[in-house]
């Protein structure tokens, strides 16, 4: 009997003019599988007229299963049923064998969808459970629960296994990201820009708060001589154009929005700020090292030593001192070089370990 042909679905929430790491991880894990010769599908719970923020493969066939909602709106439980069902329509008509799902908040209506279809089953998970402490949600949620009808859960760094429950934890593979190749040789950026720089969503989860609360008070009381500047945008643009009027109107402070050049935009920087409350595989971190850059992290992101270790390519701090060690190691230049070459290495040692071998081992076993 010849053997059905694999096809492989990868389900995010949206990719409507969202530029966060999630987004550009589903893309480029979507290329990678499609180059390495799995036959690659991408459903999100978008709705026709959405548009990616980031480029698009041609040879990507994006489905949108939004059936009229909005994907992080709410829903009457007869409009999600409809869109449930909508989403197993497409699984039938398009016979997927393989679902991934990025996340399991998404998971109970993908595990809905599939019912009976003798699918296989894999949640990637995008964030370490570090999250549910500090959101009001349980951590024993419905998504969560639904984690133990998965075949397969992946977590990005092996750190994260620990967290979950031993039931759960032999069903986990670790996968790292998807990262652009390493530069083919150290180029020094620009370190005496005084310039720090941020990746992220404007967003409560990214933290950036305790540090720009200090730089704007530090320069309401003497000249600062740094600069920053933060790619992103998200809920709280509104609050910060307001509440940091004063360092965007002195030009301390550049918000320029959503970027897709990120090389650019690091190579001018001096450092690399990173407070973030929690992660997973820290996309914008690893371009930060790729570029050289030495990094100021919060000591909640211990568990990151593989990206960042204390005063080796960086410092890591307590929220409370984040613009005072910033400030101190930005005017180092000789500490500063140090660390930019450390930083460097690091990710030419991440750059060694390919997920496409991972995902293989998980889709053909």
């Amino acid at each position: 009997m010849k053997k059905k042909k694999k096809v492989i679905a990868l389900v995010c929430m949206s990719l409507n003019g969202v530029a966060g790491g999630i987004e550009r991880q589903i893309i480029r894990t979507c290329f990678e599988l499609k180059k390495f010769g799995f036959d690659i599908l991408l459903i999100s719970f978008d709705n026709e007229e959405a548009e990616a923020f980031f480029d698009m493969p041609s040879n990507i066939n994006w489905i949108k299963c939004g059936f009229g909602l909005e994907p992080f709106g709410y829903a009457t439980k007869i409009e999600r049923i409809n869109q449930i069902l909508n989403l197993r329509k497409v699984i039938n008509r398009n016979q997927i064998s393989d679902i991934i799902t990025f996340h399991h908040g998404i998971y109970p209506r993908v595990l809905l969808a599939s019912f009976s279809l003798n699918i296989r089953n894999i949640v990637s998970e995008r964030n370490s459970l570090d999250n549910y402490k500090y959101i009001k949600l349980s951590k024993f949620n419905l998504g969560f629960i639904s984690l133990f009808f998965a075949t397969n859960i992946t977590v990005q760094l092996d750190s994260y296994k620990k967290d979950y429950p031993r039931l759960l934890q032999k069903k986990i593979s670790v996968v790292p990201n998807f990262i652009k190749k390493p530069m083919r040789r150290y180029q020094e950026p620009n370190l005496d820009s005084f310039v720090v720089s941020m990746v992220g969503r404007l967003s409560y989860q990214k933290n950036f708060e305790p540090f720009l609360d200090q730089l704007q008070k530090a320069s309401s009381q003497r000249n600062i001589n740094l600069k920053v500047k933060i790619a992103g945008d998200g809920e709280l643009m509104s609050i910060f154009k307001k509440k940091y009027s004063f360092l965007i109107n002195t030009g301390i402070l550049n918000l320029p929005g959503k970027i897709k050049d990120i090389d650019k935009f690091l190579k001018t920087s001096s450092l690399f700020c990173f407070p973030s409350l929690w992660e997973g595989y820290p996309n914008a971190l690893a371009e930060a090292l790729r570029m050289g850059l030495p990094i100021v992290i919060s000591k909640r992101l211990l568990n990151l030593n593989q990206f960042v270790e204390n005063k080796i390519n960086g410092l890591v701090v307590n929220d409370d001192s984040l613009f005072v060690e910033t400030e101190s190691l930005i005017k180092n230049n000789k500490l500063l070089k140090k660390m930019s070459k450390n930083s460097f290495q690091k990710y030419q040692y991440l750059a060694r370990f390919s997920p496409i071998e991972n995902w293989d081992k998980i889709l053909t076993n």
